[in-house]
C-alpha cells in the first residue's frame, strides 16, 4: 500500500537583513502563502553576502494506520517526501536539496510574503513563534541533544534540526520536483527517538554559502488551490495470495483478457479504507456446458504478476504510482484479486480511475496495461 499524507502546515523562512531596505525579511512570516521557496540571493554589491530561504513542512501521521500499527519495526517500509515545482530560475545544472528533522516546535502563522506591512507573528528566519523582536527565537547555540542549527552566512537564525538522521536528493539535468527517501527520519519519529516537528528543506550548507551558486525554486504549499500540496508517501507491502479453490485466469494471450471492478460503489467517504475487487475474464470464453454463466466466474492471477495505479480522471496525474512490492494486487480465496487504499490519500470531490499492468513472469519488464472503465470519487 502507498498511503499519502498531505502537509499539516508549512512556511518559508527568509534570511534577509534588517539593515537592507529590500531584504529585511528576517522576521517575515509566510504561513499561508501558496508557495514554498528555496532561494539564494547574492548581494548586488558583489560582496560575500548571500541571503537564503528555507522551507518548513510538517505532517500529522497516524501510525496506527501504517502496516497494522507496526511501522517502527517493519524493515520493508519506505517513506518519500514529495514536493511539486511551480517554477525555477537560475538553478545550477547540478545541485542538492536536503531535508532534516526540525528539533524545535514552530507556529506556521498567517502571513504572506507580499503583505504590506509585513506579517511578523509566526515562524520566521529569526523566530520559531511569536512576533518580531518579542518572539521566541530559534536556538543559535546550546542546542538540544543531537541537535544543531545553521546561522546562515549573513544573518543568525534559520531553524534548528537533529543530526541523527537526514535525507538528501541530488539533481543533475533533471526535473526540480522532489521525491526524496526520508525513511530513516520518519522511523525515528515513529519510534519516538525524536519528536515529529516536521522537515526543514534547504540546499546543502556548502551550496548555501557559495556566492557563485544562486537561484530559486518554488514549490506548491499546503495552501495551494491545486492537487499538488506537499505529500508524505508511506509505503508498505500488504500483499496476500490465498487462492483456495479458485481457477487461474488464462493470460496466454494478454489481448484477449479484460478487467473490471466488482461491487464498485462509485463514491466513498473520506477517512476509511476502500477495497477494490478486480475481476478478470476472457473476452471470448470457450463455449461449454455449464449451470452458471462464465461471466460470473472468479479467477486469480499468479503471484507477483499484476500491480495497480490510481490516476486523476481530469488531469491524468498519477496519484498512486506503480510500485513493486507496494502496489501488488492481492488474492483472496473467495473474492479473487483485490487491493486496498485509504481514501484520505485522495482529494475529495474528484474522480479517479484505475490502471493495471501485468507481466508474464516475476522478473519481466514487458508489461501489458489495462484501463478499467469504472471510475470512483471520494466525497465529504
Amino acid at each position: 500500500m502507498i498511503y499519502s499524507i498531505f502537509s499539516k502546515k508549512d512556511s518559508t523562512i527568509y534570511e534577509g537583513a534588517a539593515s537592507s531596505t529590500n531584504l529585511n525579511t528576517e522576521y517575515t512570516n509566510t504561513g499561508i502563502d501558496e508557495v514554498l521557496t528555496i532561494e539564494k540571493i547574492v548581494s548586488s554589491s558583489k560582496t560575500a553576502n548571500t541571503y537564503n530561504s528555507r522551507a518548513l513542512v510538517q505532517f500529522n501521521i497516524d501510525w496506527s494506520k501504517i502496516n497494522g500499527g507496526s511501522a517502527s519495526s517493519a524493515a520493508s517500509n519506505s517513506m518519500y517526501l514529495n514536493l511539486s515545482t511551480i517554477s525555477s530560475q537560475n538553478i545550477s545544472n547540478q545541485y542538492s536539496i536536503e531535508a532534516r528533522p526540525i528539533s524545535e516546535s514552530w507556529v506556521a502563522g498567517l502571513g504572506r510574503f507580499g503583505n504590506k506591512p509585513k506579517t511578523l507573528d509566526g515562524v520566521s528566519w529569526k523566530n520559531r513563534q511569536g512576533d518580531g523582536t518579542a518572539g521566541t527565537p530559534w536556538l543559535t547555540s546550546s542546542f538540544t541533544t543531537q541537535g544543531t542549527g545553521s546561522n546562515g552566512q549573513t544573518n543568525s537564525g534559520g531553524g534548528t534540526w537533529y543530526t541523527s538522521s537526514y535525507a538528501t536528493q541530488s539533481f543533475t539535468y533533471e526535473s526540480t520536483d522532489i521525491r526524496m527517501d526520508v525513511t530513516d527520519v520518519t522511523l525515528e519519529w515513529s519510534s519516538s527517538v525524536i519528536p515529529n516537528n516536521g522537515f526543514i528543506i534547504k540546499r546543502r550548507e556548502s551550496q548555501e554559502l557559495d556566492s557563485s551558486d544562486y537561484g530559486q525554486i518554488k514549490f506548491f504549499s499546503e495552501n495551494t488551490h491545486t492537487v499538488y500540496p506537499p505529500r508524505l508517501e508511506i509505503c508498505w507491502s500488504d500483499y496476500n495470495h490465498v487462492t483456495g479453490s479458485l481457477a487461474e485466469l488464462d493470460m496466454t494471450d494478454t489481448g484477449a483478457v479484460f478487467f473490471y471492478l466488482k461491487n464498485n460503489r462509485g463514491s466513498y467517504k473520506r477517512g476509511g479504507k476502500i477495497r477494490f475487487n478486480v475481476n478478470g475474464r476472457l473476452k471470448y470464453p470457450v463455449k461449454t456446458w455449464s449451470n452458471k454463466s462464465a461471466e460470473l466466474g472468479v479467477y486469480y492471477i499468479k503471484p507477483d504478476r499484476i500491480q495497480y495505479s490510481i490516476i486523476d480522471c481530469k488531469t491524468e496525474e498519477v496519484i498512486i504510482p506503480y510500485s513493486d512490492p507496494y502496489t501488488k494486487v492481492s488474492v483472496g480465496s473467495t473474492i479473487g484479486n483485490y487491493f486496498e487504499i485509504y481514501s484520505d490519500s485522495l482529494f475529495e470531490e474528484r474522480h479517479y480511475k484505475i490502471q493495471l499492468r501485468y507481466r508474464p513472469n516475476a522478473t519481466s519488464t514487458d508489461y501489458s496495461y489495462y484501463d478499467i472503465k469504472d471510475t470512483f470519487e471520494v466525497v465529504r
